[in-house]
């Protein structure tokens, strides 16, 4: 609605009278005179436009609603009562706004803590493939190529380890034996760099055990 010149004061009770009597024209007076001071009311708190007309207008509804059994008990009791219907609306505006934003945040914080386990679970991927990498230079290093050779086809590239052992004329068992073997030394050698991670400033200690014996 827009500002008037009208001005809520004491001479207004018998206007007042007239609203709750049910007068048309007298509420749209009245009305005038309400959203007058509860904009200057707004002005007092420093609203910004939007904000005050929000104001306004739901004060304005309460006033509706309730004017019927407002009771005049002295000097600025109706400033007083429109005054408290604007805070009052003010009030729940903020609250709702709070809720709005604690939803937001909270809706933004879950996300968030969504995103960051799956980093983590990615990270910690790679952690492990980086980790297996260094372990399968070391432990290639200690091993025949031939061991290694089995080991590496058949449980990295796939390969039939019927196959694998016919070409590399090989028994079968000694096959499984020696693959079984290569991936003992490597979860040993991903165990011993996990541990110096932990102990950046540890000393390796080389396990003879890790060594296997050339022919």
């Amino acid at each position: 609605m827009q500002r008037g010149s009208h001005r809520i004061s004491d001479t207004s009770l018998g206007l007042l009278g007239r609203v709750q009597q049910g007068d048309t024209e007298a509420w749209r007076d009245f009305a005038l005179r309400c959203c007058d001071l509860i904009q200057d009311w707004c002005r007092w708190r420093h609203m910004q436009t939007l904000e005050a007309d929000d104001i306004v207008q739901n004060s304005m509804l309460v006033v509706l609603k309730k004017i019927g059994g407002f009771t005049h008990t002295g000097r600025g009791s109706l400033r007083a009562w429109l005054r408290a219907i604007a805070w009052r609306c003010w009030s729940d505006a903020i609250s709702r706004a709070s809720r709005s934003q604690a939803e937001e945040l909270n809706g933004q914080y879950e996300l968030a803590i969504d995103e960051i386990a799956v980093l983590d679970e990615r990270y910690e991927q790679l952690r492990r493939m980086d980790l297996m990498k260094r372990a399968m230079v070391l432990v290639r290093q200690r091993v025949r190529g031939s061991t290694w050779e089995m080991f590496y086809r058949t449980a990295i590239g796939n390969e039939s380890g019927i196959t694998v052992a016919a070409e590399m004329q090989v028994p079968l068992y000694i096959l499984y034996a020696s693959r079984s073997r290569v991936q003992r030394l490597l979860q040993r050698e991903v165990r011993l760099l996990e541990q110096l991670e932990e102990a950046p400033e540890g000393r390796r200690q080389v396990n003879a055990d890790f060594t296997e014996a050339a022919e």
